[in-house]
């Protein structure tokens, strides 16, 4: 198809209407903006239209360009992206852009929700207490970004050394971060096209290219994710954003290396690797992946391969139950650890088997150095949920 036949069909996917043709005030420039974007940029790439609708959404945030925000909500709900998906992208723009334009953004947002018949509140999805935050906040940055901003800024004086660092901890990680809706890897993403469309934060894109592809994003999609974004935020800040982080973006990534598996990890991994495991990525520190070997039911035994990247591992939790229940791990491939609350860990390998009593607080992953499978059994029991917990932090990981 040449471009004006792809920008009917794209506009047609997000809007469920035809481009313009000679209608309005200025239908020559109309054609040339449709034609561009959604006939040429939005064929460029990997990245599906979820992905380049919350990228878009972003930018219009960014530059209050509110009309186009509103058309491109309206566009998110028409190809299924859930409300609070959208507003999860708007939220996390505020630690960036400030309140006040956040809330710009949120009210135009919002308009378009009760049009839609969307009822308002939305659900809620925080995860964090005022008594965890800091610590949650922590767990989220530390293995992404170190004690790099804490260290940058130790010249402040008097207690701005350690203010300015920890309103960073506990506002852009533990508030927004830390929050539903969003997986991790879509979160740092949508960081970096929030920090290109600024302008004039080219340190800090740097720093989240790096963290992005630190969480999973591969260099095509960050390159993919800033070349979408460039129609709204114009091209010197796309160029911008891919000169500030060109080492980054021209060298073999750390997502691309881990992706190439041993091969001997890959024959003893038997079960298969599945889909990343986006749904519960935001109680993992690394990437996990996910194979589902049967379907749930009431009352009887699910059983699924889990696999963890290098250095991967899941946060403390509690399989609770009344009556029954807990965790049985049978370990296929690679090496990993198991802990309880309060033991020392437990070295696994392939034919290793975890019985993991219900009530009992634990973590389980991959060692640093290995990727590792095991078969979670979820065994059946009377009032069973899973309480998600704080997460391993480097020190307790790294100790082992």
């Amino acid at each position: 198809m040449d471009r004006v036949k792809q920008c009917e069909v794209k506009f047609g996917e997000l809007f469920g209407g035809k481009p313009t043709q000679n209608e309005g005030s200025d239908p020559e420039f109309m054609r040339i903006l449709q034609r561009f974007i959604f006939g040429e940029v939005c064929y460029t790439g990997t990245l599906d239209n979820r992905m380049r609708e919350l990228i878009t959404v972003t930018v219009l945030a960014v530059n209050q360009t509110l009309p186009q925000l509103k058309a491109h909500t309206a566009a998110c709900l028409h190809i299924g992206v859930t409300p609070v998906e959208i507003r999860e992208v708007i939220y996390q723009c505020a630690p960036f852009i400030g309140f006040p334009k956040t809330l710009n953004a949120i009210a135009a947002m919002n308009e378009v929700f009760r049009e839609s018949g969307i009822t308002l509140p939305l659900e809620r999805v925080e995860t964090v207490t005022e008594e965890t935050r800091a610590s949650a906040g922590l767990a989220l940055q530390a293995p992404i970004y170190g004690t790099e901003i804490e260290e940058r800024y130790a010249w402040l004086p008097g207690d701005f050394a350690k203010a300015v660092p920890k309103f960073l901890t506990e506002l852009y990680f533990a508030d927004f971060a830390t929050r539903g809706g969003l997986a991790a890897k879509e979160r740092e993403l949508l960081t970096v096209v929030i920090l290109a469309a600024m302008g004039g934060a080219e340190t800090q894109v740097r720093s989240h290219v790096r963290g992005a592809m630190k969480v999973g994003s591969t260099k095509e999609e960050v390159v993919c994710a800033l070349v979408h974004a460039m129609p709204y935020m114009g091209m010197p800040r796309l160029f911008n954003a891919l000169n500030c982080a060109k080492d980054l973006l021209s060298e073999s990534n750390i997502r691309e290396e881990n992706k190439m598996m041993d091969t001997e990890f890959e024959k003893s991994n038997v079960f298969g690797l599945g889909k990343e495991n986006t749904a519960y990525a935001q109680y993992f520190i690394g990437n996990s992946y996910l194979n589902p070997l049967t379907e749930p039911q009431a009352g009887k035994p699910f059983f699924a391969n889990v696999t963890f990247e290098p250095g991967c591992r899941n946060n403390w939790h509690i399989h609770h139950a009344a009556q029954g229940g807990g965790q049985i791990l049978l370990c296929v491939a690679g090496s990993g650890w198991y802990q309880e609350w309060g033991k020392e860990a437990r070295s696994l390998g392939p034919g290793d088997v975890v019985e993991i009593p219900a009530n009992v607080k634990h973590w389980h992953g991959a060692k640093k150095d290995s990727w590792f499978s095991h078969i979670a059994v979820e065994v059946p029991g009377e009032d069973t949920r899973n309480e998600w917990l704080e997460a391993v932090t480097d020190e307790q990981y790294g100790s082992l």
